[in-house]
């Protein structure tokens, strides 16, 4: 009885001792981009149907995390901080909110829905980042756009969109502020160019 005790008194203290070598988790605030603040639109022309495709990214932007740019083109993290999804995910599901906000293309679906479409839009991420270069700090999307007639897989037209938006502020929550400005800046040119070209 005398051994048993002893023995589950060391594994007892053995577990504790355990528990407290491992480091305290930080917890990590999940951002997304604010929603867009388009408003439907009734003018112009309209679109029947599109999908909407993840763009491919690169590496440094495959994952969730917060980037920025510092100045010596390289990337850094910032620390505690992720995106709420992948953000080639994130943009996709933002760019699908954009276009049912503006309400000229009737059928909306992603390629992930696995439904018909005549017409698609994809392309590549190129930025979703702060940059801090030569005493400015703004906040960054590129994405290199392009429109596929699904059937054919013919490019009907492709384009690249940027837009820039100043961050006042030095917390990430300033930062994801500007890139939802940004953002909006950059749907309004994309909707436009994604319905004409589509005709």
């Amino acid at each position: 009885m005398s051994k048993r005790f002893l023995l589950l008194t060391l594994l007892l203290g053995g577990a504790l001792s355990a528990c407290t070598v491992l480091p305290e988790r930080v917890p990590t605030d999940l951002y997304q981009l604010p929603p867009s603040s388009l408003r439907a639109n009734s003018d112009g022309q309209t679109l029947n149907g599109l999908r909407i495709d993840t763009p491919t990214t690169s590496d440094a932007l495959g994952g969730s995390r917060v980037l920025v740019m510092p100045g010596d083109n390289s990337f850094q993290a910032y620390p505690d901080a992720r995106w709420s999804a992948p953000a080639a995910l994130l943009w996709r599901d933002w760019i699908l909110d954009a276009f049912w906000r503006d309400g000229r293309v009737s059928a909306l679906s992603t390629s992930s829905d696995g439904l018909e479409a005549s017409v698609e839009l994809g392309g590549m991420l190129r930025g979703l980042h702060h940059e801090r270069l030569g005493g400015r700090s703004q906040a960054v999307i590129r994405y290199d756009a392009q429109l596929v007639q699904t059937g054919s897989r013919r490019i009907l037209a492709s384009h690249r969109f940027e837009a820039s938006e100043p961050v006042n502020g030095d917390t990430v929550g300033d930062f994801v502020a500007a890139l939802g400005v940004a953002a909006d800046r950059l749907a309004t040119d994309l909707i436009e160019w994604t319905i004409t070209s589509g005709q």
